[in-house]
């Protein structure tokens, strides 16, 4: 997953390189703040899913799978509330920001392709 991470990253920084040059500072910054909360965003869901695949028998009969439930949830509402805050403030433009967005399923693929799939 790190892997995955690491790609969105880079993919955003990508993009972010790209509009800087083409449209200018204020488009890049929108395009990075975008991929940062698209890096940001995959890094949560990872440890959410982390938590809720336990590694032995006693681990998975004793953890709320409803406390993790609510804590996605909980997560999904943060990142609507703080991406219409930066929009509704005029801290990023939407359009900028939603290719910045787009690293997160460029970052994925590239991710689970380069990714080490050895047993440990």
């Amino acid at each position: 997953m790190r892997t995955s991470i690491a790609a969105v990253a880079l993919v955003g920084m990508g993009f972010a390189l790209v509009a800087l040059v083409v449209f200018g500072i204020s488009t890049a910054f929108s395009v990075a703040v975008g991929a940062a909360i698209a890096a940001g965003n995959l890094w949560a869901l990872a440890r959410i899913i982390a938590a809720l695949l336990p590694d032995d028998a006693h681990s998975a009969r004793s953890q709320s799978k409803a406390a993790w439930a609510l804590l996605a949830v909980l997560k999904m509402f943060g990142l609507i509330v703080a991406v219409w805050l930066l929009m509704r403030h005029g801290v990023v433009s939407p359009l900028p920001m939603m290719v910045g967005f787009g690293a997160l399923p460029i970052g994925i693929a590239i991710g689970s392709l380069v990714s080490d799939r050895r047993s440990r």
